[in-house]
């Protein structure tokens, strides 16, 4: 059964932590369950266990429902409005077009409290983010940066405390320490275990209980936590599932070398029915790769972009765990406004992540986003609009 410590694999309702079935989300009172029957990989007759296995990854779903209708309770409203007037500066690899999606929706919505964003791209080298980062800290309130640790950015941390800037370093598990400084981790804390956790099940669910998975992703903490850890629930919960995980460069993003290394390992090993993705980014294109290998295998993941919910809707692909631009953008300000509130750090890992399937998929492009008027919501927590 789903632990007590990744809670937003439990029910909505019951638990209300948010990052639910993606993972990385939480409470609502009230999700849409559709999907929950949706076709397995396994044909004929199920084991005992494996029937057991269903039923449980079916309870799962159907108690967290797969799409929020409201943000996560633990998202109080702020003591006031945010500041106005700041800069908030977000640095991405620019080989990377979803990190670079996310930073110009953090440009657009950060008007909204009153501030101006900015973008600002590296080449995927510490060397390079380091130095972006001294960069933008000499111009900027608030400098955020997804995917490394603290310690690869020890230069900036110390810029950034005697200069006065907040300093968010996103989707990694080291706890924030001080404002000024690196005060805040939006999409931090145990939110890749969230994810990992609903990805399991709904893997569990869409194979029945019988997935052979080789998971794809990029050289970065949060990604690499979401594989290792969706192996280890696997393997408590599902005898007859399995998962091994593989990193991609960031410079073979988009590249036919990415699409090599997932064909390569997937003939490498006739057993293997699954191609799991951490980042939709990989598996852009990966569906006539596999068709000219003769290859026969689902495909799902985490955080896809537009072509990977095309393919879904085409009913090419099993599921995707949506972790969408509009929201990610809301939760880094969400998360700046809240260290800035209360003068501590504060690690933001409470989002609502819905689980798209061939059954619920409505729109590929733009990415839909639950609850669908999360930005009222967000504004009436920020006090502003």
């Amino acid at each position: 059964m789903p632990s007590r410590q990744l809670a937003l694999a439990r029910p909505w309702k019951r638990l209300l932590v948010g990052v639910a079935a993606g993972s990385l989300v939480l409470a609502a009172a009230g999700c849409d369950s559709s999907g929950s029957d949706t076709a397995a990989a396994g044909d004929g007759e199920l084991s005992a266990s494996q029937q057991e296995c269903v039923d449980k990854a079916n309870e799962y779903l159907d108690d967290r429902g797969l799409l929020p209708e409201t943000l996560p309770e633990e998202l109080t409203p702020l003591s006031k409005p945010p500041v106005e007037g700041l800069t908030i500066t977000r640095l991405f690899p620019g080989s990377v077009p979803t990190s670079a999606a996310l930073s110009q929706e953090i440009v657009d919505l950060a008007p909204v409290v009153g501030w101006t964003g900015r973008a600002l791209s590296y080449d995927g080298s510490v060397e390079d983010v380091n130095r972006k980062a001294l960069e933008a800290i000499g111009y900027s309130d608030i400098v955020v940066i997804d995917g490394l640790p603290a310690a690869a950015l020890q230069e900036p941390i110390r810029a950034a405390e005697q200069n006065g800037v907040l300093l968010m370093l996103g989707s990694i598990t080291d706890p924030p320490v001080s404002v000024p400084g690196f005060g805040g981790t939006p999409l931090g804390g145990d939110t890749a275990e969230r994810i990992a956790e609903l990805a399991a099940y709904t893997f569990m669910q869409a194979t029945n209980c019988q997935g052979k998975a080789a998971a794809f992703g990029l050289p970065v903490e949060a990604l690499q936590s979401q594989g290792n850890h969706m192996a280890e629930v696997l393997e408590a919960e599902c005898e007859d599932c399995s998962l091994s995980y593989t990193d991609i460069p960031f410079s073979d993003v988009g590249s036919p070398a990415a699409t090599n290394t997932v064909v390569s390992r997937l003939q490498s090993d006739p057993s293997l029915n699954f191609a799991y993705f951490t980042i939709g980014d990989l598996a852009v294109g990966i569906e006539p790769a596999l068709r000219q290998a003769g290859l026969d295998v689902q495909v799902g993941g985490a955080i896809p972009v537009s072509q990977n919910l095309a393919a879904l809707q085409r009913d090419e692909n099993a599921f995707w765990l949506g972790v969408p631009q509009g929201m990610t953008a809301a939760i880094n300000i969400d998360t700046a406004a809240r260290v800035l509130d209360t003068g501590q750090p504060v690690a933001g890992d409470y989002y609502p992540v819905p689980v798209y399937t061939p059954d619920n998929i409505e729109s590929t492009d733009p990415i839909p986003v639950y609850p669908t008027d999360y930005e009222e919501q967000f504004e009436e927590l920020w006090q502003v609009g």
